[in-house]
């Protein structure tokens, strides 16, 4: 089974390129002469790597690997044409080396030239035939031409090998065009159910319609909602990220690390150019959010703070002052964290992040009503995954004995995103503490059928049970303690 990777192409912005003699496809049979790009305007970094790989070319022209590593340069860099020829130049110089035609092959398509791609990454495939990622290729770009027996036959080649879900999405694909969602159904629900990727999700709902399963349709398409195409690991591609040259393409590579959580490795990038780039915001931003996230939080206060005498407003001054209130929020500084998040609230009026880190600040103090304020405006203001403000607000109330309320906002998190589990749940356990029996075993019904959190269900069942079993009972005797939702979730 295969991993997630992806590869960012970073760009340096609007540069020319000047192709040497008569252009790079024409030249690429002899190519003893590199390909030059105009650098006017561009990063001096930039400029000076480059011009350093030039020179090494020029000093070593019957070499592919000198020519390869200019290649890849240019494509991470922002010259595809430049990359282009001097793939081809490489590929000339070096016949029997992999990457070269097939990162021309992955180029090609970027550029929407489907037919020569498939022929550049065919040269790749003659030269290591058990390279999986080039099958997965190979099949989407057929896939994306129409030719569905050619592409089968690829995914047909890449599962073999042991792609695992992107070849059976692949598949799937295909038997959901030849309008066989049977088929698709039985290639998809075993990878949907042990991989849970919102594209497998999706695709399973779209032939869950298609065969009039039209509930199951609602639960995967809401597990869909955010899918992402399916990406698989393609470790040839990974060296190219060490030709990432210049200052703001280096920032921008680390912040794609940050994001997914690489921190040593954005670091690694990033504190080379604090001497150079001492009081740049990207990079002061960068460098506080890669510390705190590591849990050196001094370092980040101090690389923050500076941050913050240099950059006040505007942009970057909304980071420093969300990612300082996180910060004093983790330390329990409550009332610095609320100045600060508030200071960001105000300067980015459109982002629901500080609201939201605002509102959890609250809550761990207690203060419940200004907490659910600070949702509310959140969802105001909009973000990514509502239902699980929702939820949350749902808990408070329940936790207040506001059950009315709580279930109104539990019925609103699950009508944002059916699949929600938990959110059903507790919707359940609400509903019981207001002896509505009928719509408790309902929602719980529907949280069973979903079956991504079975021992919940099972406890909930039981509340619900002694609830309804306990309402009949003498009320000189009380009614049965029983957990609160509330207390249910801090359990968990």
């Amino acid at each position: 089974m295969t991993r997630t990777y992806r590869i960012a192409v970073l760009a340096v912005g609007c540069v020319s390129v000047l192709i040497a003699g008569t252009g790079c496809e024409e030249r690429s049979d002899h190519p003893t002469m590199p390909i030059g790009v105009s650098l006017e305007g561009a990063d001096p970094d930039l400029a000076a790597r480059l011009q350093e790989l030039l020179a090494a070319t020029r000093g070593a022209p019957q070499s592919g690997a000198i020519r390869g590593r200019l290649a890849m340069a240019y494509e991470m860099n922002g010259f595809p044409d430049a990359a282009l020829g001097t793939y081809a130049q490489a590929q000339a110089l070096d016949p029997d080396e992999f990457s070269w035609p097939y990162f021309r092959a992955l180029l090609l398509a970027k550029n929407g030239d489907l037919p020569a791609a498939v022929e550049q990454l065919d040269r790749a495939i003659d030269i290591d035939a058990d390279y999986v990622p080039a099958w997965l290729w190979r099949g989407k770009w057929f896939l994306d031409m129409g030719e569905d027996a050619s592409a089968e036959a690829s995914y047909r080649r890449a599962e073999a090998l042991g792609a695992g879900s992107p070849a059976v999405a692949g598949l799937a694909q295909i038997r959901m065009r030849a309008q066989q969602h049977s088929q698709a159904l039985a290639l998809l629900e075993p990878v949907a159910n042990e991989q849970r990727h919102p594209h497998l999700y999706r695709m399973l709902g779209e032939v869950y319609r298609e065969l009039d399963r039209g509930e199951d349709a609602r639960f995967a398409l809401a597990r869909g909602r955010h899918a992402t195409s399916v990406q698989w690991f393609d470790p040839r591609q990974g060296v190219k990220t060490e030709y990432i040259a210049g200052f703001k393409n280096q920032m921008a590579h680390a912040q794609d690390l940050l994001s997914v959580g690489r921190y040593d490795d954005a670091l690694k990038i990033l504190e080379p150019w604090r001497e150079q780039y001492a009081d740049d915001a990207a990079l002061l931003t960068n460098l506080g959010w890669a510390y705190m996230s590591l849990g050196d939080l001094e370092k980040a206060q101090e690389i923050m703070e500076r941050g913050l005498a240099k950059h006040s407003e505007d942009t970057p001054g909304y980071y420093f002052h969300y990612h300082l209130g996180r910060l004093h929020a983790q330390r329990g500084e409550a009332q610095k964290a609320m100045d600060h998040l508030a200071r960001a609230a105000t300067l980015n009026p459109t982002q629901s992040e500080p609201h939201v880190e605002r509102a959890n600040l609250l809550l761990r103090t207690g203060r419940d009503d200004e907490a659910l304020a600070a949702f509310r405006r959140a969802l105001e203001v909009g973000t990514r995954r509502p239902e699980q403000l929702m939820q949350t607000m749902g808990v408070i109330e329940a936790a207040r004995g506001q059950w009315q309320d709580a279930i109104a906002h539990f019925r609103a998190a699950v009508r944002e995103d059916p699949s929600f589990t938990m959110a059903y749940v507790q919707l359940a356990r609400t509903l019981a503490q207001e002896a509505r029996w009928e719509e408790a075993r309902e929602a719980l019904s529907t949280a069973d059928r979903l079956g991504t959190h079975p021992q919940d269900v099972v406890a909930a069942r039981r509340v619900v049970a002694a609830l309804e079993g306990s309402a009949g009972a003498d009320v000189a005797q009380g009614p049965r303690r029983v957990p609160s939702p509330h207390e249910s979730a801090k359990a968990q």
